[in-house]
């Protein structure tokens, strides 16, 4: 279980590296807002991780979380304006909070024991979440207008990782009830939860949704290593996408669809490259022997964004889609 938790919760070596120990300011998990035009990070500014949010065109900073706890994960509601986030504080709550309102409102939409990125509903009413709170660790919804939350998955098993489909008709999770994780999807009531992986004797991680909700995009080990493959959003014609002998991971769609950012270290370190989902294209978009990771298109798919540690802290850059015009994101909150 110790393994399989350090699979699922970031990118390996590269994800423990981002957030263990706080030694220096580190700014990580970048998260684009929908618009474009802002960017929300967790970062060490203040000794402890809290929440922060940048405006690219002011590169105005403006903090979002206050408190001696770890804020981790935010993730933007579907209008802008509210975002979800995983916090440490109080037996270790999910938190939302406004990022439009004058006074910052905060307040807990969960109660859970591992940390995840939160995923909204399509129509920002609802908060996906995994949660021990139960001994195990189930996936839950909350309703953010009512409170009411319901429990989705009841077993002994670990189900975990849970994003809403575009549409918001499904849901996508992993879950090892089968003996190993696999990918399963099921409706927003919990109803039909069904199995889309098979494969026995390896770790599938990662799975996302491609922006028209038709494929799905995901890492596996089937192989002995770790490779990005795509499928159809019911499971069938799984593709294989890269093969290395090292590991490829963190697959993230374009907003057209037609190809994946991820993470991989192919080159010793962890770079980032891009594919087109037929396979074709393969390009390597970073060549610093620092690590590289988070990395995500902009909405209008001509930015991509990443964490690095190239200059002996994790910071947040800014690129071009095809790699050119790498920039560092100044954080600096007296601007």
């Amino acid at each position: 279980m110790k393994r399989l938790l350090s699979i699922l919760f970031g990118l390996l070596a590269v994800s423990s590296a981002a957030w263990g120990q706080i030694d220096s300011v580190a700014h990580i998990q970048p998260y684009w807002s929908p618009d474009g035009d802002h960017i929300a990070f967790s970062s060490s500014i203040s000794g402890n991780y809290d929440i922060y949010a940048v405006n690219l065109n002011t590169f105005h900073i403006k903090r979002m979380s206050r408190h001696p706890a770890n804020d981790y994960y935010p993730a933007w509601s579907p209008n802008g304006r509210h975002i979800a986030y995983f916090s440490e504080r109080e037996r270790q709550h999910h938190y939302d909070m406004s990022y439009t309102g004058k006074n910052g409102e905060q307040f807990p939409i969960s109660s859970a024991r591992s940390s995840d990125l939160p995923s909204w509903s399509p129509d920002g009413r609802n908060v996906l979440y995994h949660s021990s709170e139960d001994g195990d660790m189930e996936i839950y919804l909350r309703d953010q207008f009512t409170n009411d939350m319901r429990k989705l998955t009841s077993n002994e098993a670990t189900d975990v990782y849970p994003f809403f489909s575009p549409d918001g008709g499904q849901i996508l999770f992993l879950s090892d009830r089968d003996g190993n994780m696999e990918i399963y999807s099921m409706e927003p009531d919990g109803r039909n939860q069904t199995r889309l992986t098979y494969s026995p004797h390896s770790y599938e991680v990662d799975p996302i949704w491609s922006p028209d909700g038709k494929k799905i995009a995901f890492a596996s080990d089937r192989d002995r290593n770790f490779n990005i493959y795509v499928m159809s959003a019911d499971g069938s014609n799984q593709t294989q996408l890269t093969n290395d002998v090292h590991f490829d991971l963190g697959p993230q769609w374009s907003p057209d669809g037609n190809k994946l950012v991820f993470v991989s270290n192919r080159s010793e370190n962890y770079d980032i490259y891009t594919i087109n989902i037929d396979g074709t294209n393969l390009k390597r978009l970073t060549t610093h022997p620092a690590k590289e990771y988070y990395a995500s298109f902009s909405p209008d798919g001509n930015r991509i964004i990443f964490s690095s540690n190239r200059e002996g802290m994790n910071e947040i850059y800014i690129m071009d889609d095809d790699g050119n015009n790498k920039q560092r994101i100044e954080i600096n909150t007296y601007r």
